[in-house]
């Protein structure tokens, strides 16, 4: 189902550019979620070349370009990049305007950036650029600097599948054996290693399973003329996107069991924010190619002593 411009702010503002004839002409638009950020995207390129938006997005419209990161490596190369520069020289076909999306644009190596530079500082006329990320500073600050930053609220819980909703459960409930010494005695520490490698092991099969059929699902609206490369690298984007909201969702989770558990343990405080400092550090180790189980494992072998202590 795609998600509507509420009418109100961030989305007043943009009417407002609009309406004004003052939006700039390129915007970088970033949040938590990617996948907000691409509706987001979807609904004001509608706007911008004024039809009526569809499930399948904006890309089928001949005044609409866009590039993605490519093949396992995940990257936007400079090829495309240039391809993309190339193809929004031309006059618009059907309306007044163009509009090119760059998705997850802190994909683009370090050639396809250099060469994108020169297009922000001298824009095609009648055209939008909308640059879509989640880290807005990974990209160059020469970028940045040439963008209106449009940064997008969070959203709420956006993780809503019930496998994932029933992994949150069961981490609460470890977290409360943790801090309330449950079971006790000499089965302590078997049982809350075994319940962390436990989640572990669902954390993967969970990730792999929503990846899987989300995947199916999507795979069947793409365009036709979208290469292979492309294709593997929206399968995996799935999944990525899927660890960051379910990061967030363990956030989340942890927030409202030390408050739940603050007047009994007034300590939580502090072992909340050892915690979060922790998680934050796994969105690093994820960039960096390591295994999302494994980064799961550092951060829950550091909770356990956090919480256990």
């Amino acid at each position: 189902m795609t998600t509507q411009i509420a009418e109100h702010s961030p989305s007043q503002l943009i009417d407002r550019a609009i309406r004004d004839n003052r939006l700039a002409h390129a915007l970088l638009i970033h949040g938590q979620n990617l996948k907000q950020v691409e509706s987001f995207a979807y609904e004001l390129t509608s706007k911008l070349i004024e039809v009526s938006q569809t499930d399948d997005g904006v890309d089928w419209h001949p005044d609409v370009f866009s590039v993605r990161p490519s093949k396992k490596s995940r990257v936007i190369s400079v090829d495309d990049t240039r391809e993309l520069i190339r193809n929004i020289q031309h006059s618009p076909q059907k309306g007044d305007r163009k509009v090119a999306l760059i998705y997850e644009v802190d994909r683009l190596n370090a050639s396809a950036a250099n060469a994108f530079l020169k297009t922000l500082e001298e824009p095609p006329l009648n055209t939008t650029i909308l640059l879509l990320t989640t880290r807005p500073y990974s990209l160059l600050a020469t970028i940045r600097s040439r963008c209106q930053l449009f940064r997008l609220p969070t959203s709420d819980q956006s993780l809503a599948d019930p496998r994932a909703l029933e992994w949150l459960r069961s981490y609460r409930e470890w977290l409360s054996d943790l801090l309330y010494a449950r079971p006790g005695g000499k089965e302590t520490i078997p049982h809350y290693i075994m319940g962390l490698y436990g989640l572990i092991e669902q954390f993967r099969n969970i990730i792999e399973a929503i990846t899987k059929e989300t995947w199916k699902e999507q795979s069947q609206n793409l365009p036709e003329e979208l290469g292979d490369g492309e294709r593997i690298a929206l399968e995996s984007r799935i999944s990525i996107s899927l660890r960051q909201d379910f990061l967030a969702a363990i956030e989340i989770a942890t927030e409202a069991f030390a408050r739940d558990s603050l007047t009994e343990k007034p300590n939580v405080a502090s072992k909340l924010i050892d915690c979060i400092r922790t998680l934050e550090s796994s969105p690093r180790l994820l960039n960096l190619n390591m295994r999302p189980e494994a980064a799961l494992e550092a951060f829950m072998l550091r909770t356990l002593r956090i919480w256990a202590a």
